[in-house]
Formats: structure tokens, sequence, C-alpha cells
């Protein structure tokens, strides 16, 4: 059995990554760290700019663009991980009988 990716955890996860990540870069690139960065990341995402407003614009972009990789990335690698099994979950603790 193949472990299996719940697609949806894994494109939140990402998109909350990417999308802090970029928030981040916008508002410290403020003081002067990141401003290239920036700049070409602003070709991408509209609105995106090293100002407090910018950088939640940015965040917001980088969120809707980490959340689609990341679906995209589980959904391949659960085509591609072999048969089919239940998804696995840390929050979840089965019982084994007892013998």
């Amino acid at each position: 059995m193949t472990t299996r990716l719940r697609v949806v955890s894994v494109a939140l996860a990402a998109g909350l990554t990417w999308g802090f990540g970029v928030l981040l870069l916008g508002w410290v690139s403020g003081g002067g760290w990141g401003g290239r960065l920036v700049d070409v990341l602003s070709s991408v995402y509209v609105g995106y700019a090293p100002t407090f407003l910018g950088g939640l614009i940015g965040g917001a972009w980088a969120f809707v663009d980490g959340f689609v990789a990341g679906l995209v990335l589980a959904f391949f690698y659960n085509a591609f991980a072999g048969p089919r099994s239940e998804p696995v979950s840390i929050l979840k603790q089965t019982e084994q009988p007892a013998h």
C-alpha cells in the first residue's frame, strides 16, 4: 500500500507558506531588503509593492498561486503513487485489536 496525500491539505499548506513568505517579503522590502525580488514578483502579482497594502495584495495572490500549485502537485503525486489506500492523518489514531 502506498501513502497518499490529502490534496486540499497540501494545497492549503503550500498556499499559506508561499502567501506568508511573499507578504513578509513585501513588508521587509520597504526597509531595503529584497527589493529586486519584489520587482520581479510584482510583474506577476498585480498590485504587489513594497508597502503594507502591497504586501497584503501580493500575499493574497501568492496564496492563490501556492494553493493551485499544491493542488496540482498532490494530485499528480497521488496519481503516480500506486494503488489507492486511505490517506494518512497524524491526528487520527486507530486502535489496534487486542491479541
